[in-house]
């Protein structure tokens, strides 16, 4: 009986370690100047380490932010270990506005894919968000 608890609480710890967490390599671009034949890149690059339902923030010194969350979605035409992950959150602009949205539609990448997100201010200005999920 003694031997059941021991297997049954190496078997709780395996499947808290099991959970897989996602890694997310980001790339926030602001480029400006752009309809003026000429624009001034700036570029944060981050690998974040995200827990299911976690949130984390990758920011840029002039105030441009995304805040970010994933988590694997099951797909019903796969077995074992999901490979699809659901991205969500928000794009900040320099003053702190909200200027998109990563939650309508959802945004789905496959592990080792990457998608780019974009906005445009003002034909000037251009917020490009691109995102990579990887198993860590």
């Amino acid at each position: 009986m003694q031997n059941f608890f021991l297997i049954l609480i190496a078997a709780l710890f395996i499947s808290i370690d099991a959970q897989a967490k996602i890694g997310l390599n980001v790339s926030l671009i602001y480029k400006k100047g752009i309809g003026k034949g000429f624009f001034l890149s700036t570029e944060q690059h981050s690998i974040e380490q995200v827990d299911e339902r976690e949130q984390v923030m990758v920011q840029m010194k002039n105030g441009i932010k995304a805040e970010l969350s994933a988590y694997y979605v099951q797909s019903i035409h796969e077995y074992g270990p999901s490979g699809f992950v659901r991205i969500k959150g928000e794009i900040y602009n320099q003053v702190g506005k909200v200027v998109k949205t990563l939650n309508e539609p959802d945004l789905d990448i496959y592990l080792g894919e990457s998608k780019k997100i974009s906005h445009q201010e003002r034909n000037e200005e251009e917020i490009d968000l691109i995102i990579t999920p990887v198993s860590l």
